[in-house]
This record gives structure tokens, sequence and C-alpha cells, in this order.
């Protein structure tokens, strides 16, 4: 009987390998690089997070001594460790967005949907993290008075927790910004959850230009007028909240030079089980004020992602001081993130997240039992 965790290696085998080898031709992967091709290096990146190296030495010490995993990728006479660093540090991310964007089309493919929210697969938490860096190391970081380190912007699409937008910014490029600068063309019909640090109403103003709805949380010195008050169902939440208000509203001052004034916005009032409020803006006239309270609750799914991509995966050390080296450390992470949600099914009972995940990474390179496999670049 093949163990749990070989036989779902196996199965993200089968499923990776035709992305891998579509990924290792993008322009450009394998400049400079022709000893050591891109195939390869996104294996050994996969298998390194997969199992938690604390470092590439570590991992490439594992794979010296391993000739058949050496065979399977294509390097039979092996690889050196400053290769591994230095390809790491230089190597273009491009083909790493390539694999990241297709395993994103794959877990929507494959991915369990939380039941509850069905109807509302189209609804996305966006937020951002940071990720600190040396600035000895990587004086390219630091900006203006900010800490050296590096914003992951992320999009998460709550419907599999599917982190479906990533970029890279400086620590010093507001939230806000960032999102105003997103292509928010394929968004139309989305709603997005966000948080104060994006409250911007001229961001609002082009998200429902572009008919990208959002959920946000209102600040207490914000202004608005209210126009309109609907009523209320006293019954509380599933989660303990009670509804107190629920209002239509036109948010911002015409007084404000620099802002917007949004008519027809909806504000919702609430008050949790201990006894704090909080009050939401959105555009969604659509929901019932109870539904948006708790979607806006179900934005605490992009914290733990970061919890996740940072600690476990260990996205905190990259594989180089490269903004290069960075950005595919980020990507590679996350893709094992949701190599992860999709090997979830297969975790035997009482077995460890983190400890399926090491035993599945392990397995994901090794030789099959039953035969030899063809080399993981094949088509």
């Amino acid at each position: 009987m093949v163990p749990p965790a070989r036989g779902c290696g196996r199965r993200l085998r089968r499923l990776l390998t035709p992305l891998v080898t579509a990924a290792a031709t993008t322009p450009g992967a394998d400049r400079y690089r022709k000893s050591f091709p891109a195939h390869a290096h996104l294996w050994i990146l996969l298998r390194h997070v997969l199992t938690g190296g604390d470092s590439l030495r570590q991992t490439h010490a594992a794979l010296a001594v391993d000739d058949a995993e050496l065979m399977r990728l294509g390097l039979p006479q092996g690889i050196s460790r400053s290769q591994l660093a230095r390809s790491s540090t230089s190597r273009p991310a491009a083909c790493a967005e390539v694999l990241f964007a297709a395993i994103v089309q794959l877990a929507r493919r494959h991915a369990p949907t939380d039941p509850a929210w069905r109807r509302l697969t189209k609804v996305q938490a966006v937020d951002r993290t940071l990720l600190s860096l040396s600035l000895q190391l990587s004086p390219w970081s630091r900006h203006g008075g900010h800490a050296p380190g590096v914003r992951i912007q992320t999009g998460l699409d709550l419907a599999g927790v599917i982190p479906r937008d990533l970029r890279l910014t400086l620590a010093d490029v507001h939230d806000s910004r960032a999102l105003a600068e997103r292509d928010l063309t394929d968004l139309a019909g989305w709603t997005l959850l966000i948080d104060l640090g994006y409250y911007a109403h001229k961001l609002f103003a082009r998200l429902r230009a572009a008919q990208v709805s959002f959920v946000c949380r209102l600040p207490a010195p914000a202004t608005y007028r209210v126009t309109a008050t609907h009523p209320l169902d006293p019954t509380p939440t599933a989660d303990g909240d009670v509804i107190v208000a629920d209002e239509t509203i036109t948010l911002g001052s015409p007084n404000h030079r620099k802002g917007a004034v949004l008519p027809q916005m909806r504000l919702v009032t609430s008050r949790n089980a201990a006894g704090t409020e909080h009050r939401f803006v959105t555009d969604r006239h659509d929901l019932t004020a109870a539904t948006v309270v708790a979607l806006f609750r179900k934005r605490w799914q992009i914290e733990l992602f970061f919890r996740w991509l940072k600690y476990h995966l260990k996205a905190l050390h990259p594989f180089g001081t490269s903004r290069e080296a960075v950005w595919l450390t980020v990507l590679i992470c996350a893709i094992v993130a949701i190599l992860a949600m999709l090997a979830a099914p297969d975790r035997p009972t009482g077995e460890s997240h983190i400890a399926w995940l090491r035993g599945v990474g392990t397995a994901l390179l090794a030789a099959d039992p039953v035969g030899t496999l063809p080399p993981l670049d094949s088509s």
C-alpha cells in the first residue's frame, strides 16, 4: 500500500509537471543559466519550500547525495551550491510568475468552496504584509524614512482561499496607491474587502467606475450625510454581531478639493458580543446588513494566509538579497500555499498541516516505487 504522503506527492507531481515544463519555456528563463535549466530550478525551489528547508545550502546538501532526484531533474552531473545560490538571486522571476498564474487557474478548478458562500464566489480580500530586509544586504529596499523592506500586496479569493493577485511594492508605497494602480479590468463584478489602509474616496470612485464593489471599515473622522434609514433585524448573526444601524449615505464633503463625493453609499453599523461597534461602508445594497458584517469577518482569512506564508513557508527567509530573489521567494511560497490547499483533503486525521506538507514535499521528487518515471521536464 502506498503511504498517503507519497501518493499525494505523486498526484501533485503529475499536476505540476506540465505546468512547470510550460513555465520553464518563458523567454529569458535560461539566459546565462544553460547548464542549470529553469525547470530544474523551479522543482528544487518547490521542494525547498515544501520540505521547510532552513536554507538553500541545506536543500543542496540533500540533493547532492540523491542521484535519483538529480537524474529526474536532468542534472546527471549535479549542481554546485554557488550556482544554485546565484541562480536564485539573478534568474528572472518571469517563469515563476507564469507558473503561479497556471497554479491559480488549476486551484480555481479544484479548490473546495465554502458552502455558505457559494453565492458570493466573486469576493476577494485585499491587504498587504511587510517583509523586513537588511539595509546592508538589500540597500535597494530602503526608501524615504521607512525601514528597509517590501510590501506584498495580495488579493485573496475567499472561494477556496486562493491568492489570486500578488505584487511587490516598496515600503513607501501607500496601500491606496497600490490598489489604485492595479488593473481592475478582470475584477468587474467582484467585491473587494479592504481595511482602513486602503480608505480613499477617489479610490472608491475609481472602483465604482470599474464596476468593482467593496466593503471597507469607516474611520471615525469620515464625513457623511444620512439620506435614508432602513429597518433592522434584531436577530444576532452566527458570530454574535447585532446590527444597530443600516443607512444610505452620501460619503465625503464637497468642500474637500482633493476628495470625492460618493452618493448612494451604504453604512452598516454592528455591535459585537464584547460591546464594540464597527462601521462598514459599501456600495452593495443587495445584501442584508447581517451578510455585509459577516462578509467582512471573512477578511480574516487573508491574515491567516500571511501568517502561513511568512512563518510556516518561511518567506521571511528569501532565497537571496536582490529584489528578484525576494520576489521569486514570494511567488514560490504562494505556489506552495496553493499546493497545500490542494493536498489538504488527503491529509490523514490527526496529522498536523505542516507535518503533512513536509511529507508531501519529500515525496514530490522521490523515485517511484513501481518504476522509473520520465524526467520532470518531459512533455
